[in-house]
């Protein structure tokens, strides 16, 4: 579930996964969490196990 949250992160900013370790980071630290991101390396030997779908709204869906 972790892995998973963190890959569908990565794909809504479009961050790498170094910068999207350290914005996980900054906003654990923003909650006064006591926790840390796991480490990009790690993120990335487990994505290739992940697969991440997200849903984009089509353009009749967007129109107003």
């Amino acid at each position: 579930m972790v892995i998973t949250t963190v890959l569908m992160m990565k794909r809504v900013f479009n961050f790498s996964l170094r910068a999207l370790q350290g914005f996980v980071d900054s906003i654990f630290k923003l909650m006064l969490l006591p926790m840390h991101c796991l480490d990009y390396l790690l993120i990335s030997i487990r994505a290739k196990n992940v697969s991440i779908r997200i849903k984009t709204p089509t353009q009749d869906e967007t129109a107003i």
